[in-house]
This record gives C-alpha cells, sequence and structure tokens, in this order.
C-alpha cells in the first residue's frame, strides 16, 4: 500500500501527495512556493510600473555582467530560458527600448545584448518597487533569524551566492 499525504494549497483547500517521502515533500514545497511567489511578485511588478517580472531579470543580468553586456548564450546560461526562449524574450525587451543588440567585433557569430538609457531608468525604478514588494511577499515574515537561515540554504544549494548580490546584501536588504 503507498503512502498518501494531504497538504494543503491555496487553490483547492487540498490535494493529495502521492508520497509521504520527505524528500518528494520538500522538492514540492519548494516548487509550489516558487510559483507562488513568481505569480505574486510578477503580478505586483506589472501592476506597479507594467513591467514583466522575466524582463526585470534580463535588465539585472545585463547590468550585472562585468564588461556592461551579455552575450545571449551567457544570459541563456544565467536565466531559465532555452536558447530560443532567450531570444523570444530579448526581442521583446528590445522592442520595449531597454535593451540593445550589437555584434560582437571578435565573433560575428555573437550577439552582445545591453542596456539603453532607458534600460538603464527603468531598471533603478523597477529594484526600487520590487524590493518593496519582495518585503511584503518575504521577508515581512521571516524574522532576522529565519531570513538569515534561508539565505545560508539558499546560497548552499544554489553552490554560492547569487550573480546579482554579494556579501551581506540580503541581510542589509532586510535591516533597511
Amino acid at each position: 500500500m503507498s503512502a498518501v499525504q494531504e497538504t494543503p494549497t491555496s487553490s483547492t483547500g487540498s490535494s493529495v501527495c502521492p508520497t509521504s517521502d520527505e524528500r518528494v515533500v520538500l522538492f514540492g514545497l519548494l516548487l509550489e512556493t516558487h510559483a507562488r511567489l513568481e505569480r505574486q511578485l510578477g503580478q505586483a511588478l506589472e501592476d506597479s510600473i507594467g513591467l514583466p517580472l522575466a524582463w526585470l531579470e534580463v535588465l539585472i543580468k545585463v547590468k550585472g555582467a562585468q564588461d556592461g553586456y551579455l552575450s545571449m548564450s551567457a544570459l541563456a546560461a544565467q536565466t531559465v530560458y532555452s536558447s530560443g526562449g532567450t531570444t523570444r524574450l530579448v526581442d521583446r525587451v528590445e522592442a520595449g527600448g531597454l535593451v540593445m543588440r550589437q555584434s560582437c567585433p571578435n565573433d560575428r557569430r555573437a550577439v552582445h545584448v545591453r542596456l539603453t538609457e532607458v534600460g538603464e531608468s527603468t531598471l533603478a525604478r523597477a529594484l526600487e518597487v520590487h524590493a518593496k514588494h519582495v518585503e511584503r511577499f518575504i521577508t515581512s515574515k521571516l524574522d532576522d533569524v529565519e531570513r538569515e537561515a534561508l539565505e545560508a540554504t539558499l546560497r548552499k544549494l544554489n553552490g554560492g551566492p547569487p550573480s546579482c548580490a554579494g556579501g551581506e546584501a540580503l541581510s542589509r536588504a532586510a535591516a533597511d
């Protein structure tokens, strides 16, 4: 007989988890939390300034690049999108005037993505608004010890610090 576990969900009240294996349940909880936060934060960002969350991710990745640009392949490698998905996403962000593509002078096959001036100002505004939404949906629900534990756990699972933050960035953000 297989084990069945009841797990609450926000949409239906409860759902049946086909296993009591804590590893599978933990992974499911991680996926559910990610999906819920992505929906909430994405909707809040779009409602506030009309910027899709995926666009913010592109702006953050390009801004954080050491040379001020990323190749399309590097951008795809740093996101959850396929090469084709990244191309379509950058097409939309470029049509919005936030990034521009440039040919690589050393490799005619490569294309670099840079922020435009509008992209720079949009990113600054978006980060300010996004930080407030992160506070609302995440950090306000955790005390200092929980935030530090979550940060340490996520860094450990991710293999190190996120590309957009270093040192004590999350701890400083929580204190602001």
